[in-house]
């Protein structure tokens, strides 16, 4: 149970970095388990599962008492025989949007459909209306916590992509407008996926795995409204699989997310993640990549590991992460004892250990070609025995 994340939230003092805590057990129980959605005036965490693999999806909620999720069961009113999923709500709960599939009444594929909490049950789901749903795939919705903007994924014609994220506003009769694409600077020719406005931080969140990520789909944000904004890759959150589906949870700076936990037999689970607020904001300073200097890379004779991660390797990665069509060409280089045959083999070891380091800072080894030289470009010719150090480095090209 979560009865021992308390004494762990104690003695835990956050700062930019991440951690990550995994959700009670009970709540990572199937094979698939994603899309969380917290309802903190109800201590409500709804989410949608996929029992086995071939299962439908259904949606469940769990109740957040004394410290830990109780058993989530499934919404029987509204799981049918095909598949629902992802909900959201409007700011006091007791009305969901949430993506079914098949249904009787559906314009085609999967629709976006509406319910109200009434008298202890959901109201039997009724299709948002042909101005929103189309003929073909509809899913993954999110309504602003105003209730004004409705946000989802669609594979409908119009789009850049293949499946683009779309926004209907409400009109004066508080009826929902036909879709507007939101446009290039967010979609792409891949799949754009989990939208989510965090209105209070005026971000807006999503998922894609356009080229350039991690892997699989990574989460991506823009300042909302987006103006002239370029979206950015979250870096400090995603991993080389998928990562999508983010909402607040019941404690400021922590955010229930979808990801693979590692776990035998199971796609997804639900971590619960401690996310600063400097995460969303703009004050990072821009890094160019002529400030960045590699003399503090320096590699012992006959070596080829540091003993820890240059600061110059961080800021590289940090520049890398701020242009994600940006890469590297990695040379690795000797001083001249030695064979021209361990030479060369030692430099491909330098430069490789590099690129090691820049992917455990998150940066994709795609990005990144390695060389080894050898003593063939030495830094100095003819060096004492004090200026070999310089011949022993590492040269990084930015294209």
């Amino acid at each position: 149970m979560l009865a021992w994340l308390i004494p762990f939230l104690t003695l835990f003092e956050p700062n930019d970095s991440i951690a990550v805590v995994h959700v009670d057990p009970v709540i990572n129980a199937y094979r698939t388990q994603y899309f969380p959605q917290y309802l903190p005036n109800q201590h409500k965490l709804y989410f949608t599962v996929r029992k086995e693999l071939n299962s439908d999806e259904e949606i469940y909620v769990a109740n957040w008492q004394d410290g830990h999720f109780e058993t989530p069961l499934p919404i029987t009113e509204l799981n049918q025989e095909n598949n629902e999923g992802t909900p959201t709500f409007s700011a006091d709960g007791l009305y969901m949007i949430f993506s079914g599939c098949e249904y009787p009444n559906s314009f085609g594929g999967c629709d976006l459909y509406e319910t109200r909490w009434i008298d202890g049950s959901w109201t039997k789901p009724k299709n948002v209306g042909f101005r929103v749903n189309s003929h073909d795939w509809e899913g993954q919705p999110h309504l602003s916590s105003d209730g004004k903007l409705l946000f989802f994924a669609s594979d409908r014609p119009g789009g850049l992509g293949k499946r683009d994220l779309w926004l209907s506003e409400k009109d004066e009769m508080g009826q929902w407008k036909f879709p507007v694409n939101l446009g290039p600077k967010i979609n792409s020719p891949e799949d754009e996926q989990g939208p989510y406005l965090l209105l209070d931080k005026k971000r807006f969140i999503y998922s894609s795995n356009k080229k350039g990520g991690m892997g699989g789909l990574d989460f991506y944000q823009i300042p909302y409204p987006t103006h002239e904004q370029v979206p950015k890759a979250i870096s400090s959150i995603n991993t080389d699989y998928h990562d999508a589906g983010i909402t607040p949870s019941e404690t400021r700076e922590y955010y229930y997310i979808s990801r693979r936990i590692n776990k035998p037999n199971q796609d997804l689970g639900i971590v619960r993640m401690y996310i600063p607020d400097s995460i969303f904001t703009d004050h990072s300073p821009s890094i160019t990549i002529e400030q960045i200097k590699f003399d503090d890379i320096e590699f012992n004779n006959n070596a080829w590991q540091l003993d820890s991660i240059p600061s110059s390797l961080q800021l590289l990665a940090k520049y890398l992460q701020a242009n994600p069509s940006k890469n590297v060409e990695i040379q690795g280089h000797t001083d001249e004892v030695g064979t021209e045959e361990k030479n060369i083999l030692l430099s491909e070891k330098r430069a490789l250990s590099i690129k090691l380091y820049l992917m455990q800072l998150h940066i994709s080894g795609e990005r990144i070609k390695t060389k080894g030289l050898g003593n063939t470009m030495p830094k100095i010719k003819n060096p004492t025995a004090l200026e070999r150090k310089q011949n022993r480095r590492i040269e990084i090209m930015v294209h």
